[in-house]
């Protein structure tokens, strides 16, 4: 059913953007089809396509922008595809955890998502989909939908149990809001502040701006292709 849906909307015509990645028209309408098929009440759905744009491109103009074969090695983890879908390992190079063999036993949809085919972008964008629907879920008492987005991009990128911890440090400083995010959970958190190496950025740093960039920055060119728009 989903992919009958990603090819019917391959068909619509969509508002053309200078500034949106070449491989990003392409791609387009297999995020779009995943999230009508299984998030169709996602708040500001567009967020989805800048989170793919935020995990995948170096420039918007670069080879692995909206490019489903796009890798990040490092000593610490190996993040692939358009979700950037990890697996992390130890200092002795045992891994850690493998993410993509997590959702694949945790969604249905995902249960042909094997190892051999990491690089399938229809998987990747349902994967996706789905786990900023899970994550979103779990979010509570936040005060808007915003917020709540925010918390869940911020769990996606550092884990749901850091964006509790930064929720209960904010609870516990004055005049800070836990159900907030700008200006009150964004400043409060146990992440570190210093550099990583093979970063470039402290975790905080970079966890802030994933959230920022993807919900400011990124997603609003994006919002003609999910809201149908013809030329």
């Amino acid at each position: 059913m989903l992919r009958l849906l990603i090819a019917l909307l391959a068909l619509v015509p969509v508002l053309a953007s200078a500034d949106v990645p070449v491989n990003a028209k392409q791609h387009l309408p297999t995020l779009i089809g995943a999230q009508r098929a299984i998030w169709p009440e996602a708040p500001m759905p567009e967020f989805l396509a800048g989170q793919v744009e935020q995990e995948s491109c170096i420039t918007l103009k670069h080879s692995k922008c909206w490019n489903p074969t796009a890798q990040l090695k490092t000593a610490r983890e190996w993040g692939r595809g358009l979700g950037q879908v990890t697996t992390a390992y130890r200092a002795d190079g045992s891994v850690r955890f493998d993410k993509q063999e997590e959702l694949r036993q945790q969604f249905p949809s995902l249960a042909g998502w094997t190892t051999a085919r990491w690089a399938d972008a229809t998987f990747q964008m349902t994967a996706i989909v789905e786990m900023d629907k899970s994550i979103y879920a779990r979010q509570r008492d936040t005060y808007s939908d915003r917020d709540r987005l925010a918390f869940t991009l911020a769990a996606y990128n550092g884990g749901e149990g850091g964006v509790l911890q930064d929720r209960r440090l904010c609870a516990n400083t004055k005049g800070c809001n836990p159900g907030r995010w700008d200006g009150h959970v964004a400043r409060t958190s146990l992440k570190s502040k210093t550099p990583n190496k093979g970063y470039g950025k402290s975790f905080f740093e970079i966890n802030r701006e994933y959230v920022t960039n993807i919900l400011d920055v990124r997603r609003h060119k994006y919002e003609p292709y999910f809201r149908g728009y013809t030329p």
